[in-house]
């Protein structure tokens, strides 16, 4: 399902001024830190380690940080995690009311583009829907060559009540994984099918994030944006397009996370000794929004 080109690879690297080699010299640098951080709970794969540096624009000192968030922010956000099992039937209960999937090819061999529908109204608990979101995020590391990405979310079937329900505080959350973990850069985040009431989503959105992100957001009153993105022969039936139905992507999206399923009845288990950790964290400084809702700043 992630399938990525070499050329596509070297490429990128080269933009951050790495060959091949040096790399694998960063990867090992990274591995030979992880031995003597005795708080940590694994020695992370080199797949995993590369998308981290990658993410980070191999900057080594920041790929340390978001190595070490990615264990310990297990235990600071409980509630995004503890469910996000894809053996649990709450994860397999979020593909029976929503499509939630990312594309298997690459938007001009970069860009990973992450497609979200309610399949029916007030059903949408987004705390279930975040658990499947970081899954996804997990199974990219190991698999996937990690850059930017494009979201797209249909809202045809969202209702004002389900648009309330996902609250500041977990919005905060959420993008705080997002940014201090996986340091996704956002390439642009697409809300078709927009209802007349999409001004208070817009109104929840707007003082949570950067201006700079905020103008990557569009929102568009039918689906025809995403005939300009997405390719004919990959296009989902259900649009138009000559691509396997959102079912079918939905389907696709269950049996990946399910190959991956060991490692996540691993990801169960692991947790960081705090005990062992050279200097204490403070999860106010880890998440910056206790007390009041901070602005998150993406690159």
């Amino acid at each position: 399902m992630y399938v990525v080109n070499d050329d596509v690879k070297k490429n990128v690297y080269e933009t951050f001024g790495r060959k091949i080699q040096m790399v694998e010299d960063d990867v090992n640098i990274i591995k030979t830190w992880m031995k003597g951080q005795l708080h940590l709970p694994e020695m992370m794969e080199d797949a995993r380690i590369r998308n981290f540096l990658n993410l980070n624009k191999f900057s080594i000192e920041k790929t340390k940080v978001k190595i070490d968030m990615y264990y310990t922010i297990r235990g600071v956000i409980p509630e995004l995690f503890e469910l996000s099992n894809p053996k649990l039937e709450n994860m397999k209960n979020v593909f029976n009311l929503t499509y939630l999937f990312t594309f298997p090819k690459m938007l001009n061999d970069v860009h990973r583009v992450y497609f979200a529908k309610q399949k029916k109204p007030n059903t949408l608990k987004a705390v279930e829907t975040s658990n499947v979101l970081l899954s996804i995020f997990e199974i990219r590391l190991y698999e996937d060559f990690m850059v930017d990405d494009y979201i797209i979310l249909d809202l045809e079937n969202h209702s004002l009540g389900d648009i309330k329900r996902i609250t500041p505080t977990f919005v905060t959350k959420f993008l705080a994984i997002y940014k201090k973990v996986y340091a996704l850069r956002i390439k642009k985040v697409i809300f078709m099918n927009c209802p007349s009431y999409v001004s208070v989503l817009i109104a929840m959105l707007k003082p949570l994030v950067k201006a700079k992100i905020f103008d990557r957001i569009e929102f568009h009153d039918d689906s025809e944006v995403l005939k300009k993105i997405i390719c004919k022969k990959d296009l989902p039936k259900d649009y138009g397009g000559e691509g396997p139905s959102l079912e079918e992507y939905n389907a696709m999206m269950q049996t990946k996370l399910c190959q991956h399923q060991n490692r996540f009845d691993q990801l169960d288990k692991l947790r960081v000794n705090e005990n062992l950790r050279p200097a204490k964290l403070n999860n106010d400084e880890i998440l910056g929004f206790y007390g009041s809702f901070k602005k998150i700043n993406f690159d």
